[in-house]
C-alpha cells in the first residue's frame, strides 16, 4: 500500500498474516497505524521499520501495539526474512494451540451424560498420552565419554513434564522442563515447547541464549499465567565439563563418584514465558567439571514433592541422604534406587506430580 489509509482499507477487506510498516509516514506514524492494524486484525504479525533516532518509540511500541519485532534501518534482507519466518511459525503455533483447545471444549459440550463423557475422555486422554510420549526421544544421543539415563512418570494420562535433545557432531544440547500443571493444557504446551526448542537449538547451543530466546517466544504464545520451568545442559565431546543454565527448575545435583560426595549447584533463573521484562528475565550459565564416575542429576520437582508419614517432603532431607549413599553408582542405577527409596518414603500415597529426571554419567573414554 502506498499510504496508511489505503493499507487499512485493504485490511478491512482481506485477512493478512504479516504487516510491515515504516515509522515515518504521511497522515499517521507507524505506531498509530499498527494500533489500527491490531484492532482490525489482532492475529497479524506486526513489524516496524525504524531509524536509530526512533528506536525509543519502537521499544515503546512493543507493548503499546503488540509489536512482534522492530527492525532498524538499514536492514539485512536475510535477517528480515528470518524474523518474518519466525513470526509466521509462532502465529501457526498459536492457531494450532487454540484449535486444539477449541476441539477439546467442543468435545466436552457434545457429551451431556457424565458417564459417557467420562469414558470418552479416558479414551482421548489415553490417545493424548500416547501422542505425548511419542514426542519424547526414543533414546539419548551416543556421545563418547558420557552415558545418559532418564526417568519419566506422569501422574496422569498426560503430563506437563518434558525432555528433549539436539545432537550434532561432538555437541549435545539437552532440555529438561516442567510446564505448570499436569493436565491437557500442560501437555499441549509441551508440544509448543518441543517445536521452539528444536528450532532454537538448531541455531545456538549456548544455554543462556537458548533460554532467553525460548522465553521471549513462549511469552508471546502461552496463555496468561502459563509458564514452564526448564534447564538446558550443553555437552562437548572433547571437554570433561558440562555447561548449564536454569529457568526455574530445582537446583541440580552432582554426585562425585570418586569422593562419595554430593554437590548441590545453586543456580536460579525465572521460568520460561512468565515475564518479558529484560530487567527480570536474565539467565546465567554455570560450568561443572566432571570426573569419571561423576553423575549430573537434574529434573522437575515431582519426586521431591512426595510426602512422607510425618508430612515431610522427600526433598527436605531424605533425598539428599539417599543421593549421598548412591554416589559412585552409574546414572541409571541412581535413578532406579532413588525411585525405590521415594516409593518407600511415600508409604502408599499416590504420586502428587509428574516425575522427570535426567542423569548424565561421565565415564572413561
Amino acid at each position: 500500500a502506498t499510504d496508511p489509509n489505503k493499507a487499512l482499507e485493504m485490511l478491512e477487506r482481506q485477512p493478512l498474516d504479516v504487516v510491515i510498516s515504516d515509522f515515518l509516514m504521511p497522515q499517521m506514524n507507524g505506531i498509530e497505524f499498527l494500533k489500527e492494524v491490531r484492532r482490525i486484525q489482532p492475529e497479524a504479525v506486526r513489524l516496524l521499520l525504524t531509524g536509530y533516532a526512533d528506536k525509543e518509540n519502537a521499544i515503546r511500541a512493543i507493548n503499546e501495539v503488540g509489536l512482534y519485532h522492530y527492525i532498524e534501518k538499514p536492514w539485512d534482507n536475510q535477517a528480515m526474512l528470518n524474523i518474518i519466518r519466525n513470526g509466521l511459525e509462532e502465529k501457526g503455533l498459536r492457531q494450532r494451540l487454540a484449535g486444539k483447545v477449541k476441539e477439546l471444549d467442543k468435545t466436552l459440550r457434545e457429551f451431556g451424560e457424565l458417564e459417557t463423557r467420562h469414558r470418552f475422555l479416558e479414551r482421548e486422554l489415553e490417545m493424548a498420552g500416547r501422542i505425548q510420549r511419542s514426542l519424547l526421544p526414543e533414546s539419548f544421543p551416543s556421545l563418547d565419554g558420557y552415558v545418559f539415563a532418564n526417568l519419566y512418570q506422569p501422574c496422569e494420562a498426560v503430563g506437563g513434564d518434558f525432555y528433549d535433545y539436539v545432537h550434532e557432531g561432538n555437541n549435545a544440547t539437552i532440555l529438561v522442563s516442567d510446564v505448570i500443571g499436569h493436565g491437557v493444557q500442560a501437555a499441549l504446551s509441551t508440544m509448543l515447547l518441543k517445536g521452539i526448542f528444536q528450532e532454537t537449538a538448531a541455531r545456538t547451543c549456548d544455554p543462556v541464549e537458548l533460554l532467553t530466546e525460548m522465553n521471549g517466544r513462549l511469552h508471546r504464545i502461552l496463555p496468561e499465567g502459563m509458564y514452564a520451568a526448564a534447564s538446558v545442559i550443553a555437552l562437548e565431546l572433547d571437554r570433561p565439563e558440562i555447561e548449564f543454565a536454569n529457568a526455574g527448575l530445582p537446583y541440580p545435583f552432582l554426585l562425585r563418584g570418586g569422593k562419595k560426595r554430593l554437590d548441590e549447584i545453586a543456580l536460579a533463573g525465572p521460568p520460561l514465558g512468565l515475564f518479558d521484562d529484560a530487567a527480570i528475565v536474565q539467565y546465567e550459565s554455570r560450568k561443572a567439571r566432571m570426573e569419571a564416575g561423576d553423575v549430573f542429576l537434574i529434573g522437575s520437582d515431582g519426586l521431591g514433592s512426595i510426602i512422607g508419614d510425618d508430612e515431610e517432603l522427600f526433598e527436605d532431607r531424605a533425598m539428599r541422604e539417599v543421593l549421598i549413599e548412591l554416589a559412585g553408582m552409574e546414572g541409571g542405577q541412581v535413578l532406579e534406587k532413588l525411585v525405590e527409596r521415594a516409593t518407600t518414603f511415600a508409604n502408599g500415597r499416590p504420586q502428587p506430580d509428574d516425575v522427570n529426571l535426567v542423569a548424565i554419567t561421565r565415564n572413561e573414554r
